[in-house]
């Protein structure tokens, strides 16, 4: 399977490439330079970012980014006129040596850990954190002082969707329990809220 096939298969073929997403964020926030610790092959921000970092000790994912095919495909469906610049480092986000903090204006956590508090130093105070709670890590930005939730990402009729209203209703435990940061990492996976969205939007404000 070459690089193209194997994008196809995981993210094409299941729907979920993000473009759509990314082109919102991008439109929304004037984002430019993105940072996405464990990437996968999940290259669609290139299409739409001009300069995006990807983190992830994956062999498959080193294999993919050393492809000669990765780079025509983002130059066939990139959407900015600047030639694209597409970093990938095979090291564990966790590990991340301080010359590749990279201040950037969007960190991108879906399905990798708790990237909110690993790569911090990676996102520049005022960049966003979009964020998912599949291991807790919207969880662990809710009650970090360093972010503020500023919107949550809905999904309808197939179209993501912002929604900046009623955040206080969010991240509001089902359970009478006090969600620290011990009891996250322990879990690693999160806990209920009794009103949840697929993805939320932070905000580094310190």
């Amino acid at each position: 399977m070459n690089a193209i096939q194997a994008y196809q298969r995981y993210y094409m073929e299941r729907d979920y490439e993000q473009v759509d997403l990314f082109r919102l964020l991008k439109s929304t926030y004037g984002i430019s330079r993105v940072i996405y610790p464990g990437s996968y092959i999940h290259v669609s921000p290139s299409f739409i970012f001009p300069d995006v970092v990807y983190l992830d000790s994956d062999r498959n994912t080193r294999r993919f980014f050393q492809s000669n095919e990765l780079l025509p495909l983002i130059h066939e469906r990139k959407e900015y006129p600047e030639d694209p610049r597409v970093t990938f480092l095979g090291v564990n986000y966790e590990d991340l040596p301080e010359e590749f903090h990279v201040r950037a204006d969007l960190l991108i956590s879906q399905y990798a850990g708790f990237v909110s508090y690993f790569c911090k130093r990676s996102l520049r105070v005022g960049g966003y954190l979009l964020v998912n709670n599949s291991h807790g890590d919207a969880g662990l930005a809710s009650i970090d002082q360093d972010y503020e939730l500023v919107a949550v990402v809905t999904k309808t009729s197939g179209k993501y969707r912002l929604s900046h209203t009623s955040l206080e209703e969010y991240f509001i435990p089902k359970k009478s329990i006090m969600v620290t940061k011990e009891l996250l990492h322990k879990t690693g996976k999160g806990v209920g809220y009794t009103k949840s969205a697929p993805l939320y939007i932070f905000q580094r404000v310190s």
